[in-house]
């Protein structure tokens, strides 16, 4: 059996009553208290709680009273064409004479083939038709677009419409065969 096991356990708890005794030349008096400041237990903004969760210290944006989603019309492959039908090889994005006139519609972004957009903020929106600001950011400059998607269900077309200074102009697709 160790015999020092009690003493090694004793010896920190009589360090520590040493170092809390005051020494004979040392005032008594205790010490003033301080008013601790209250913190709300769920992270809510009050004395003491941090900045909202998510915050990231620029200005807010007022929030989009539109969901930030294509409608479902507008989702899918589009070719741009001057109105004739298009065909499934005019629609295959990778060929050379295709690049850059097959457009891609997700749920939350579309695409072109080297280039595209993501939802930054809806200004309007319905089943056919929706008008947003977008991230059209491309390797290491930021840039926004400011587009207009509508579909013409009789002509069954979409009409993208720019209306940014510098890039205004108006271009017309034709869906992609499916399959």
């Amino acid at each position: 059996m160790n015999t020092l096991a009690p003493l090694c356990a004793a010896l920190p708890l009589a360090l520590l009553a040493s170092a809390c005794t005051p020494a004979p030349d040392e005032p008594t008096e205790p010490a003033p208290t301080e008013t601790a400041i209250p913190v709300e237990p769920d992270g809510g903004i009050g004395d003491g709680a941090g900045p909202p969760i998510g915050y990231d210290g620029g200005e807010a944006e007022e929030p989009s009273a539109f969901a930030q989603t294509f409608p479902v019309a507008i989702r899918g492959k589009w070719r741009a064409t001057d109105g004739d039908a298009v065909t499934r090889e005019e629609c295959d994005g990778y060929e050379s004479a295709n690049m850059g006139k097959v457009l891609t519609v997700r749920e939350a972004s579309y695409s072109f083939f080297e280039t595209g957009g993501r939802f930054i903020s809806v200004s309007a929106r319905e089943p056919g038709r929706i008008r947003a600001l977008f991230d059209t950011t491309y390797a290491d400059e930021p840039t926004r677009d400011e587009l207009e998607f509508r579909v013409d269900p009789v002509a069954k077309t979409l009409t993208v419409e720019n209306f940014d200074a510098g890039k205004r102009g108006t271009v017309t697709y034709r869906r992609c065969p499916s399959g």
